[in-house]
């Protein structure tokens, strides 16, 4: 909805939850740059960006995740799964069934058999826990349903110590998204099947968190951590 055919540099975010005793991982994550070049787009990927290596910088290592969540399907937000064995993954059921069948705009973001690709949510089926909404999944931690981005996306709701932090990923994938522009007091992702189901879900999100975390913008790495520590 505004700077066509500017191009811009955006982070792939993986977050992870911490506090009482548990490692919620949320996303996982896209494939090697060989691949996102011929697939996708150029990516850079260092040493220091894979997601094992990031996870063992804050003392996790695979066999201490609690489980993972995943806010949809999309290559660049599970492809990652299968470093994660024996683990729960924790998504919407209406997001799998899109997932299976996707509409044909939607086909390279899901790596969809229709392009000849093998979609890499499917490394991992026995893992998944479908989940149909708002679901608690521990005390002061909510799959928050937001249909948006795509039709079975799901947020993941943190009670903290300084307000309620939703972990938005693409279903706002910039802070622009969420703060507007002035004319739009929140702007559309160009990547949607529903408009009217997006507008939605912004009401939802307007009535229960205090902060929302994206899935694509280098200002969420300003702090190490959320809440920020002061």
């Amino acid at each position: 909805m505004q700077g066509a055919g500017e191009k811009l540099i955006t982070p792939i975010i993986a977050y992870l939850i911490q506090g009482n005793g548990r490692n919620i991982l949320v996303d996982t994550g896209c494939g090697d740059p060989e691949w996102s070049k011929v697939h996708h787009h150029p990516i850079v990927q260092t040493e220091d960006m894979l997601l094992l290596n990031v996870l063992k910088g804050h003392g996790v290592c695979p066999e201490n995740i609690t489980c993972v969540v995943n806010t949809h399907l999309h290559w660049d937000h599970c492809w990652n799964n299968d470093l994660f064995p024996g683990k729960k993954i924790y998504v919407q059921k209406s997001e799998m069934d899109f997932a299976m069948k996707p509409l044909p705009t939607q086909w390279a973001y899901y790596e969809s058999e229709e392009i000849g690709l093998k979609p890499p949510f499917k490394k991992t089926m026995d893992q998944y826990e479908l989940v149909d909404g708002d679901v608690d999944l521990y005390p002061g931690i909510q799959l928050t349903f937001i249909p948006s981005h795509t039709p079975g996306f799901q947020g993941v709701l943190v009670d903290t110590d300084n307000g309620r932090y939703l972990i938005a990923s693409d279903c706002l994938g910039r802070f622009d998204n969420w703060e507007g522009n002035g004319v739009m007091r929140h702007i559309p992702s160009a990547i949607h099947v529903d408009l009217n189901q997006c507008y939605r879900t912004y009401d939802k999100i307007e009535k229960i968190c205090d902060y929302i975390l994206p899935g694509h913008d280098g200002r969420v790495f300003e702090e190490r951590v959320y809440p920020p520590e002061r």
